[in-house]
């Protein structure tokens, strides 16, 4: 919703901080799909939910521009931000029960797709954002049109330059073409969901064939108190919270940021420069996939996190620089991609990193993650959106500065309480290989003690 957000606004004829509330409801809509993907993980068809979720969220994404009305735009927001949370769920609880630790890869895979998402969102959807109105544009229209007032009320010109500036925007009302963006997503999305009915068919072939039926895998988590247990689970939920605060906020008003802040960046430049951002973003996250086969996801999450450290403090001091400098504008470029680089991969090495050495991401711990980053994207589009309007612009650099810093202090402190307490006091997480292993050879075991008893029958 990043590069349309400013044409959203068009259409429900609303400012900055009222607009913020697209993202709150999205949030929402999105900590309730996770808290139901959770609920209903084991006792519904995977496939065919996410087939059904699919659906919808092609249907309510082609109907996002045609809701006009405010309290029903945050609803249709908060619906689309329902089934991506139930969505992406459901797809990393299922993956990590696969794969485990051994997709760590297919898991920056599975996130360089959303990265490509990105990429292409902001650039088809260029063509059909409003254009910027320049103040110059608004006062020669709102002049011609005010001419015989200004002429017959010559005495209280003052007067009349009051009204023109209180009706400002409303003297030239804009529109847009932005629907024809949000009906190539939809469309889109419809058919991502036509995979998942092929499966839904294996399935059910699999369940016909199959006469004995498997218990299902269970995998081990390390002897932690509940008080203990709990804390580590709260501190790996925040350092995701944090992130996507981060993300998320930073990939949503950048254009708004730079349209709002520099008079001589124009909607086009702004999704352009949103689109290299998101380019950045997922060459990085598809370089992911190969380096992560030679670091180790911790290795990962500590360059990252230096990264973005350098990336946003620099974005900050740019920022300030291209106000009265619009050279510095390149800088800020620079370092927005040295930001989308830096993120990308830390959802899924840090998804990676806990399950080798925290915890095993479990459905359950799974969908808490979820709810805590989706509770981070709901608050932080508001407070932003606040502080833009009310105090400057250039808050969007200092919360997403201040966020940073936050979040690499934390992830500091997890790994030292993992390293200097955890491991001390309850041992290292043993690997999830040998674990599935004994379970396997415990489901096979059965069949072998037969065979042994046959053959100590026949001695």
């Amino acid at each position: 919703m990043g590069p349309s957000f400013l044409d959203l606004q068009i259409v429900t004829n609303t400012d900055v901080e009222e607009a913020s509330a697209f993202f709150t409801g999205s949030s929402i809509g999105y900590l309730t799909g996770s808290i139901l993907s959770g609920a209903l993980y084991t006792r519904v068809n995977r496939p065919l939910s996410q087939c059904s979720t699919l659906v919808i969220l092609s249907i309510t994404t082609i109907l996002t521009p045609f809701c006009s009305v405010y309290p029903l735009m945050i609803f249709i927001r908060w619906i689309v931000g329902t089934c991506a949370g139930f969505i992406d769920t459901t797809g990393i609880a299922e993956h990590m029960r696969i794969w485990g630790n051994e997709g760590q890869a297919l898991m920056q895979l599975l996130h360089f797709s959303l990265a490509f998402g990105g990429v292409i969102s902001p650039l088809y959807s260029e063509p059909f954002l409003a254009a910027k109105i320049e103040e110059s544009d608004i006062l020669q229209n709102i002049t011609r049109w005010d001419n015989l007032s200004v002429y017959i009320n010559h005495s209280n010109l003052t007067s009349v330059n009051s009204t023109i500036d209180i009706d400002l925007k409303e003297k030239l009302p804009q529109t847009t073409n932005v629907h024809w963006a949000f009906l190539i997503s939809g469309v889109w999305t419809f058919f991502s969901a036509i995979p998942f009915i092929a499966f839904f068919f294996q399935d059910l072939k699999k369940k016909k064939k199959s006469k004995i039926s498997s218990k299902p895998k269970q995998v081990k988590q390390r002897m932690l108190p509940k008080i203990t247990l709990l804390f580590t689970i709260f501190v790996v939920c925040s350092f995701y919270m944090l992130y996507c605060c981060v993300e998320d906020s930073f990939a949503s008003f950048l254009m708004t940021f730079l349209v709002k802040e520099y008079s001589y960046v124009s909607k086009s430049k702004g999704a352009f420069i949103t689109a290299i951002y998101w380019a950045s973003f997922a060459a990085a996250r598809f370089s992911m996939i190969f380096i992560s086969k030679f670091l180790k996801a911790f290795h990962l999450l500590c360059l990252c996190c230096l990264f973005m450290l350098i990336a946003y403090s620099s974005f900050f001091v740019s920022a300030s620089f291209a106000v009265v400098n619009p050279s510095a504008l390149n800088a800020l470029i620079f370092f927005a991609v040295l930001a989308g680089i830096s993120m990308s991969a830390i959802f899924a090495a840090g998804f990676s990193w806990t399950e080798a050495e925290l915890l095993r991401v479990t459905g359950p711990i799974s969908s808490c993650i979820l709810v805590s980053a989706s509770l981070g994207t709901m608050i932080n589009p508001l407070m932003l959106g606040f502080l833009m309007k009310e105090l400057s612009n250039m808050w969007f650099c200092y919360l997403l500065l201040g966020e940073t810093v936050l979040l690499c202090c934390i992830f500091v402190f997890l790994w030292s309480f993992n390293r200097f307490f955890l491991n001390l006091h309850y041992g290292p997480l043993t690997d999830q290989k040998t674990s599935l292993t004994i379970e396997l050879s415990d489901q096979i075991h059965p069949l072998n003690t037969l065979e042994s008893n046959d053959d100590n029958l026949r001695i």
